[in-house]
C-alpha cells in the first residue's frame, strides 16, 4: 500500500511472536518450531502480522495490519490473533480506522484448536471497534483462504479486493479431496466459472469494490486512492448543510398528467443523477453474503461538501443495460444491499439520500425462493428506526412495495411525470376491468388505465395533498424536453430539494428524527369511523371528494424541527386551483465560440480501413481473423518440380471462335478426338466454396499463369470468369464493378475463350427481368468480352432461354444452352426426370438455336454408371454434330469418376477445377483428370501437363488460407447429397447462411429441411433462382421450429419470404408439371398466380434505358455507362447501395489488399496501394488503435507515404460497435399485434412506410435481409403507422421492434 511514513513511526507490537506451544511435530514433515525458525530467517519477522500506524496522501492516519505471506503462508496463529487485536485496541484508543491488508492461508494448523479460537478473538475486537463507531476495512489479496475469509476479512464495514485474487473458505483442494474424491474430471466439470477469484465473489455479493489488477506502485497507488476516498466520507464529525435556495412554489394542478411518462428511455434515471450531482462516489457491490442486484446500486458519495450515502433502482437506456438491471425491478440481494448501506450511514452517522424509479420489485420464482417478502419487510423495519436522516426522490415510476423498499424518506420530493402508487394502472385494469370481449378490452383497456391512474392518487399533486410527499418537482418551462444525457434544470432542482432536506434534518437528534419518522408515516391514512352519520342520517360521505382532493379531516405530519407533532386542517376548495407555471429561468447569454481545431487530412480509403479493423466481423486487430499477419506472396519457390514447357497451338478456342464464328467452333469441337477442358476455378470453384468472395484483385494476381497454361492451347476450351453469383456479390460484398473484372481479366488472358453462367430470362438476377433488359445484357457482356453463355432455365423451360439464346446468337457468340439434371433416371422410383425427359429435352434445346448443349449437374448427382445411358440419350435427342459440355460438382466424393467416365462415353467438353480449389462442393480436380489420362496415353488426353498447372495449385491454396473464413465448414464429401440434393454451388452459401443465423449446430435439420421444402413443392429442378427459394424456406421454417405440416395447417399466419412468394406466382416460370396447387394457395393467400405455362417476359413492360440513365446522371452528375444502367435494372437496390458504399468509401476500395479489406490492418504492419484518392502509390502503417474512450469511441492513426514523399498522419474516431453488443433497440412485444418485430435476425433492407401513412392488411411494412434472403414484415390488419423504428441498413434480431401500428 502505498504511504507517507513518519520517519519516527515504529513497527507496533514487535514483541509479539509465534510460539510452538504444543511442540507440534509430525512424522511427514519437519517440527513447527524448525518451520518458525526458517521462517523468522526469511521475513526477519516474529509472526505473520506487522502492524503499523501510517499516514495516507490525504494526512488521514490509519492503523494497517498486514499478513506477511512469506511467513508461513499468512496464517493466523495465536501471536498474528494477538498483534491483530491489540491493533484494534490501539485504533480505538486514538480514534483511528483500521485497514487489514489479507493475505493468508487460513488458520495455522500446528497451534490446534487455539488457532481456531483467534478467529473469535479477532471478532470480539471488530465488534468493539464498531461500537466504537470506527471504520474498518479490509483489502482481501491474492490468496485469502480458510479462517481469515471467514472471520475478519469479511466483518469489515468496506471489503475491497483485486481482480482475479483468489478468496474463498475451503480451498480448490479441499475440495477436491472432501466432496469429490479426487476425481479431478468431474469437479472441472462442475467447478463455476471464475471459482474463488475476486470477480466471483463480487458477483455474488460478497465484495463491495474490485480494484483492477496493476502492477507494483499503481498497484499500491490504486489501493491507497479508493482507501482515501471511503474514509474521507466515514471519518468526520457532525456535519450541517447549507442552503441558500428557497423552496418553490407548488402547482397542484393534476391536469394533463400521464402515467406513462415516467417510463420513458429518455428520462434521466438513477445513475445518470449520481453521476451529476455528487462528487467522489464510490459505488459498494453485493448485499454482503450471497447475492448482487445490479438494479438497486449505490455507496459512498460527497453532496455540497456533505457526506452521504446514496441508494437508488437504475434501470438503463439500452436494452443490454436494463437487462442488467433487471429492467429496474430490484431482487432482494439488492434491498439487502440497500439495507447494509443503511447500517454503514447509520454507523457513521451519515444521511441517507434515496432515487426511486422502479416498476415494482422483480416477480420471479428465485426473488421469490430467496425472499423478496422478506428483504422488502425488513428495510421497512430498518428505515422507521435509522437514526440519520433519509431524503428521497422519486425520479419516475413509484411501483407498490419495489420502490417503497428505499422510499420511506424524512423528506420526499416527486418528479411531476412520476407516479407512486400501490398497483400499477395496468394492474389495476387487469384487475378490475370487465370486458366483453378482446375487441373491447383493445379499445377500453388503455381508457380505463388513464381513468384508473387519476382514481388511483397516484400522481405527484395528489399525493402531495394526501400529504405523501412534500414537493414536486416540477417538469416545465423546458424541464419536460430534457434527456438524460442533458438535464440541467431538472438536476439543479432535485440538488435544490436535497440541500434544503438536509439543512432542515441534520441538525435534528437522531431519536428525535426517528419519533418524526413515526408520527409521518402513523398519520398517513384516511377512514371512516364505524357508527358515524352524515347529516342526512346516512352513511358519512367519502372521505375524498368528487374532486379526487380531500375531503376535511386531520391527520399527523411530521416537522422537521425536534419531531414536534403538528396537526394539519386540510380545507381544500371543492376544484383544484389552477397555479401558474414558474416564470421562466433566463436564457444564459452564449459562451465565445470555441476555435475549431485544424481539420485532419480528408481519405475515405483509410477511414474504411479504420472501420473495419475497428469494427469488423473479422477484425485481424482483435484476434478474429484466420491469421495475425499479412500471407507471403506467391514464390517460385513452393513448386518443387520444374514447369513443363506448353507449345504454342495452331489451332484452339478462341481463335477459332474470333475468325470463323460460333457454328465453325463448334463443329471444331465435335471434331477432337480429345476431351476439351474448362476450368471454373475462377468462378463456380470458389462460389461453392469460398462464398463467391474472391476479389478480382486476387484473381489478377493469376491472369498471367492461366494464360500461359490455358492460352492457345487446343485442349483448353474456356475459362469460366464471371457470371452466377459472381455479379452480384461483387457490388454486395466486395464493393467492387463485375464489368471492371470481366474487361481487366480479358486483358490480362487475351488468348482464352470466357465463359459465363446465365439464368436464361433471369440473367444474373433472381427474378425474370424484361426481353429488351435480357437481350441488351448478352449484348453488353460479348462487348466487354465474354465468348461462351452457357444459358440455362431454372425449370429447364427452353422458352425461358429464348431471348437469351437470340441475344446471344446475334452477338455471335457461342450460345451453350443447358440441360439442368436432377433426380436419378438409374431408380425405378424415377418417374419424373427420366432418359425420356432429358432426351426430348435435348430436342427442344437444338431446336432453339443450341451451338452446344451444357449438361449441368447442379448439386452432382449423375453416377459414373449413368453416363453412358445419358449420353445415348441425349445424342438420340440432339444428334451428332453438337457438342456436349458436362459440368458437376464434387459433393458425393464421385465426380472424378464421373467424368472420366462422360469422356469415355463421348462427352466433348468436361468442367474441372485447379486441385486446391477442387472437391467438397465444388468441381473435380482438373490435376488429377489430366494425370489419369496422360499417365494412360489415352486418345482422350487433352496434351495439358496436369504438373503445368502446380503454380496456380499453389496460388489456390494461399487463396484458400486468405479466405479461409468463407469456407463452406465441409471437410470431406458426402453422399447425403443424393437425398438432399442441394446445389454444391449452394451448399457454401447455405452454411454461410446458417452461420450468420445462428443454424450452424442446425445444419443436419436444414438438409433435411431442403430435401422436405423440396418434395412439398413437388421436386423441382433446384438451380438458381429455384435453389435459394428451397433454401430460403429451409432456413425460414428451421429459425422457427416449424415443419412443412405447418405450412398445410397454418401457412395462412406465416409471412413467407419474397422468394418463396414470386417461386409460387409463376414469376420464375414454372416447372413442366407445375406446382401442387394446395401449396400455392397457402402461401399466396390472396394472390393470383400467372397462368400456368405463361411466360413471365411476356407480361413484363419493356424497360425505359433512357429513363434510368436520366436518373443515374442526376445523382451520379456525370455521364453514365451503358453497363451501369444494365446493373442498375438488374439489381437496383444492391447498384444503389454500392454507388453509395464507394462514394463513402473511395473508388479505391477495390485496390486493397484482400487481408486488409476483410481484416482490417495490423498494428505497426504496412501495405501498399494505389489510390487516385491519395494521388499514387501509398505505403501505409497503422500506427495506433487507441482505447475506448467515452461514447464507445476509438481513435485510430495510421501514416501514409505517397509516390515516396513525407509522411502523413491521418486519425480517425471511429465507433466501437461491439463494445456495446448488437443491437441495443427495443424489442416487439410479441402479446401486442401492435408491436411489429422483426421476423428474423438480419440487416434492414427497406423501410416501406412513414409515420402517420395509412396500411392495409398484408401491405409491407420493413423488408429484413440475411445473405440475399429477404422477408416482408407486413400489416396484418388495417392500420395507421404510429412510429417507425426501422432505419435502413440498421442491423436487427429476430423480434426487434420494426413499426409500431395504431389500428383503425
Amino acid at each position: 500500500m502505498a504511504t507517507h511514513v513518519d520517519p519516527t513511526e515504529m513497527e507496533l507490537f514487535t514483541e509479539v511472536v509465534s510460539q510452538d506451544f504444543l511442540n507440534f511435530n509430525f512424522r511427514s514433515s519437519s517440527s513447527y518450531a524448525d518451520q518458525l525458525e526458517r521462517a523468522i530467517a526469511k521475513t526477519g519477522q516474529g509472526s505473520a502480522v506487522i502492524v503499523k500506524v501510517k499516514t495516507l496522501k490525504t494526512g488521514q492516519e490509519v492503523v494497517v495490519m498486514s499478513h506477511n505471506f512469506g511467513f508461513m503462508g499468512g496464517s493466523l496463529g495465536c501471536a498474528e490473533g494477538e498483534k491483530l487485536v491489540r491493533g484494534f485496541e490501539y485504533a480505538q484508543k486514538h480514534k483511528l480506522p483500521v485497514v487489514i491488508m489479507c493475505k493468508s492461508g487460513g488458520a495455522r494448523m500446528q497451534e490446534g484448536t487455539l488457532s481456531l479460537m483467534q478467529m473469535a478473538k479477532v471478532s470480539v475486537a471488530v465488534g468493539r471497534h464498531r461500537e466504537a463507531g470506527l471504520p474498518f476495512i479490509t483489502v482481501l489479496l491474492d490468496p485469502t483462504y480458510g479462517g481469515v475469509s471467514a472471520s475478519y476479512a469479511m466483518q469489515s464495514d468496506v471489503r475491497i479486493s483485486i481482480q482475479q485474487a483468489r478468496i474463498g473458505f475451503a480451498g480448490p483442494a479441499v475440495i477436491l479431496n472432501t466432496m469429490y474424491e479426487m476425481d479431478q474430471a468431474k469437479y472441472d466439470a462442475e467447478c463455476p466459472p471464475e471459482f474463488q477469484s475476486a470477480q466471483f465473489l463480487e458477483k455474488h455479493g460478497q465484495l463491495d469494490v474490485v480494484l483492477p489488477l496493476l502492477k507494483g506502485e499503481e498497484m499500491d497507488d490504486s489501493i491507497d486512492d479508493s482507501l482515501a476516498n471511503i474514509l474521507h466520507v466515514l471519518m468526520g464529525g457532525k456535519q450541517v448543510a447549507t442552503s441558500k435556495t428557497p423552496s418553490p412554489e407548488q402547482p397542484s394542478s393534476v391536469s394533463g398528467q400521464d402515467y406513462t411518462k415516467s417510463r420513458s428511455i429518455s428520462r434521466p434515471q438513477a445513475q445518470d443523477v449520481i453521476t451529476t450531482i455528487f462528487s467522489n462516489f464510490v459505488e459498494l457491490e453485493g448485499d454482503g453474503r450471497v447475492g448482487s442486484d445490479r438494479c438497486i446500486r449505490g455507496g459512498l458519495a460527497m453532496f455540497e461538501g456533505v457526506r452521504c450515502v446514496v441508494v437508488a433502482t437504475c434501470k438503463g437506456h439500452t436494452p443490454s443495460k436494463m437487462k442488467e438491471a433487471n429492467y429496474g425491478m430490484p431482487s432482494p440481494p439488492g434491498y439487502r444491499k440497500a439495507l447494509r448501506l443503511m447500517q454503514l450511514a447509520e454507523r457513521f452517522s451519515l444521511p441517507v439520500v434515496t432515487f426511486v424509479d422502479t416498476c415494482g420489485a422483480l416477480p420471479s420464482f428465485k426473488a421469490e425462493e430467496v425472499g423478496q417478502s422478506e428483504a422488502i419487510a425488513t428495510n421497512l423495519v430498518a428505515m422507521a428506526m435509522l437514526k440519520v436522516p433519509i431524503v428521497t426522490v422519486v425520479l419516475g415510476e413509484g411501483g407498490s412495495g419495489g420502490a417503497l423498499g428505499i422510499g420511506m424518506g424524512d423528506r420526499i420530493a416527486m418528479m411531476s411525470s412520476a407516479y407512486y402508487g400501490v398497483i400499477s394502472p395496468e394492474g389495476a385494469a387487469s384487475i378490475l376491468g370487465r370486458y366483453k370481449d378482446d375487441a373491447d378490452k383493445a379499445k377500453q383497456f388503455p381508457v380505463d388505465c388513464r381513468e384508473l391512474a387519476t382514481a388511483q392518487h397516484i400522481y405527484a399533486s395528489q399525493l402531495k395533498e394526501l400529504g405523501v410527499i412534500d414537493e414536486i418537482i416540477w417538469e416545465v418551462d423546458g424541464k419536460q424536453d430534457e434527456t438524460y444525457k442533458a438535464f440541467p434544470l431538472i438536476q439543479k432542482d432535485i440538488r435544490s430539494f436535497i440541500l434544503r432536506s438536509l439543512e432542515e434534518l441534520t441538525p435534528v437528534a437522531h431519536d428525535n428524527l426517528v419519533s418524526n419518522r413515526y408520527d409521518r408515516f402513523r398519520g398517513m391514512g384516511v377512514f371512516g369511523t364505524q357508527g358515524l352519520v352524515g347529516a342526512a342520517g346516512g352513511v358519512p360521505e367519502s372521505p375524498l371528494g368528487s374532486n379526487g382532493c380531500a375531503s376535511p379531516l386531520s391527520y399527523h405530519k411530521s416537522t422537521a424541527s425536534g419531531g414536534a407533532k403538528v396537526v394539519y386542517d386540510m380545507e381544500p376548495s371543492p376544484v383544484a386551483p389552477k397555479v401558474e407555471a414558474p416564470a421562466p429561468a433566463p436564457t444564459p447569454a452564449p459562451a465565445a465560440a470555441r476555435p475549431k481545431p485544424p481539420a485532419a487530412p480528408e481519405c475515405k480509403l483509410l477511414k474504411m480501413v479504420a472501420e473495419e479493423t475497428v469494427c469488423g466481423e473479422r477484425s485481424r486487430h482483435k484476434g478474429l481473423s484466420p491469421f495475425t499477419g499479412g500471407l507471403p506472396p506467391l514464390a517460385k519457390e513452393a513448386v518443387a518440380t520444374e514447369l513443363p514447357a506448353l507449345p504454342e497451338c495452331e489451332e484452339y478456342a478462341k481463335k477459332i471462335l474470333d475468325e470463323q464464328g460460333p457454328e465453325v467452333l463448334a463443329k471444331w469441337v465435335r471434331k477432337q478426338k480429345s476431351v476439351l477442358i474448362t476450368d471454373t476455378s475462377m468462378r463456380d470453384a470458389h462460389q461453392s466454396l469460398l462464398a463467391t468472395r474472391v476479389r478480382t484483385t486476387d484473381l489478377l494476381d493469376c491472369a498471367k499463369e492461366y494464360s500461359r497454361v490455358f492460352g492457345r492451347q487446343t485442349g483448353a476450351f474456356s475459362m469460366e470468369c464471371w457470371g452466377g453469383a459472381t455479379f452480384d456479390v461483387a457490388y454486395r460484398f466486395l464493393h467492387e464493378c463485375p464489368w471492371d473484372r470481366l474487361r481487366e481479366l480479358r486483358k490480362a488472358m487475351p488468348d482464352v475463350c470466357f465463359q459465363m453462367l446465365v439464368r436464361g430470362a433471369n440473367a444474373v438476377g433472381y427474378k425474370s427481368y424484361p426481353d429488351n433488359t435480357i437481350a441488351e445484357f448478352c449484348k453488353l457482356a460479348a462487348e466487354n468480352g465474354m465468348d461462351v453463355f452457357r444459358i440455362f432455365d431454372c425449370f429447364n423451360d427452353v422458352a425461358q432461354m429464348k431471348v437469351c439464346i437470340d441475344a446471344v446468337r446475334e452477338a455471335k457468340k457461342v450460345a451453350e444452352v443447358c440441360i439442368c439434371f436432377t433426380g436419378d433416371f438409374l431408380r425405378e422410383e424415377e418417374k419424373i426426370y427420366t432418359l425420356e425427359y432429358y432426351k426430348n429435352l435435348a430436342k427442344e434445346v437444338v431446336a432453339a438455336g443450341a451451338h452446344m448443349i451444357g449438361l449441368k449437374d447442379m448439386a452432382g448427382l449423375l453416377k459414373p454408371s449413368g453416363a453412358a445411358p445419358l449420353m445415348k440419350a441425349l445424342r438420340e435427342g440432339a444428334g451428332d454434330e453438337i457438342p456436349i459440355h458436362f459440368h458437376t460438382h464434387a459433393t458425393s466424393s464421385m465426380s472424378l469418376a464421373t467424368i472420366l467416365a462422360m469422356a469415355d462415353a463421348g462427352c466433348d467438353i468436361v468442367d474441372g477445377c485447379i486441385a486446391s480449389i477442387a472437391d467438397g462442393t465444388s468441381q473435380p480436380s482438373l490435376n488429377a483428370f489430366l494425370a489419369d489420362l496422360e499417365t494412360a496415353s489415352s486418345p482422350l488426353y487433352p496434351k495439358i501437363p496436369y504438373l503445368s498447372l502446380e503454380r496456380l495449385d499453389t496460388f489456390w491454396a494461399r487463396i484458400r488460407t486468405l479466405y479461409s473464413p468463407f469456407e463452406s465448414g465441409m471437410l470431406s464429401g458426402t453422399a447425403r447429397v443424393y437425398d438432399h440434393q442441394i446445389p454444391g454451388g449452394q451448399y457454401s452459401n447455405l452454411l454461410v447462411q446458417c452461420k450468420s443465423m445462428g443454424l450452424e449446430a442446425r445444419w443436419g435439420e436444414v438438409c433435411d429441411m431442403y430435401r422436405d421444402v423440396n418434395k412439398m413443392f413437388g421436386d423441382i429442378v433446384k438451380v438458381t433462382p429455384s435453389s435459394k427459394c428451397v433454401g430460403d424456406l429451409a432456413l425460414y421454417l428451421v429459425q422457427r421450429q416449424m415443419t412443412v405440416e405447418d405450412v398445410r395447417t397454418r401457412g395462412h399466419l406465416i409471412d413467407f419470404p419474397q422468394s418463396s412468394i414470386d417461386l409460387m406466382a409463376g414469376a420464375l416460370g414454372f416447372p413442366h408439371r407445375g406446382f401442387p396447387e394446395d401449396i400455392q394457395k397457402i402461401i399466396l393467400k390472396d394472390m393470383k398466380p400467372l397462368p400456368r405455362g405463361s411466360r413471365p417476359g411476356d407480361s413484363l413492360p419493356a424497360d425505359d434505358f433512357e429513363k434510368v440513365r436520366g436518373n443515374l446522371k442526376a445523382k451520379l452528375q456525370r455521364d453514365v455507362e451503358d453497363t451501369e444502367v444494365i446493373s442498375w435494372l438488374l439489381y437496383p437496390k444492391v447498384f444503389d447501395d454500392y454507388l453509395d458504399y464507394v462514394a463513402a468509401s473511395s473508388v479505391d476500395v477495390k485496390e486493397l489488399p484482400s487481408d486488409v479489406f476483410w481484416y482490417g490492418a495490423g498494428i505497426n504492419e504496412e501495405f501498399y496501394v494505389k489510390s487516385a484518392e491519395l494521388g499514387g502509390d501509398v505505403k501505409v502503417t497503422l500506427k495506433r488503435v487507441g482505447p475506448l474512450t467515452a461514447g464507445s469511441v476509438r481513435e485510430v492513426s495510421f501514416t501514409a507515404v505517397v509516390n515516396g514523399s513525407t509522411p502523413m498522419s491521418f486519425t480517425f474516431k471511429v465507433k466501437d460497435d461491439s463494445a456495446e453488443g448488437a443491437n441495443t433497440g427495443p424489442m416487439a412485444d410479441p402479446e401486442n399485434p401492435c408491436e411489429i418485430g422483426s421476423p428474423m435476425s438480419g440487416t434492414v433492407e427497406n423501410v416501406a412506410v412513414t409515420e402517420g401513412a395509412k396500411v392495409e392488411k398484408g401491405d409491407k411494412l420493413v423488408v429484413v435481409g440475411a445473405m440475399k434472403m429477404e422477408v416482408d414484415a407486413t400489416a396484418q390488419f388495417a392500420a395507421i403507422v404510429k412510429k417507425v423504428l426501422a432505419t435502413k441498413g440498421a442491423k436487427v434480431e429476430e423480434g426487434s421492434l420494426l413499426v409500431v401500428l395504431e389500428k383503425i
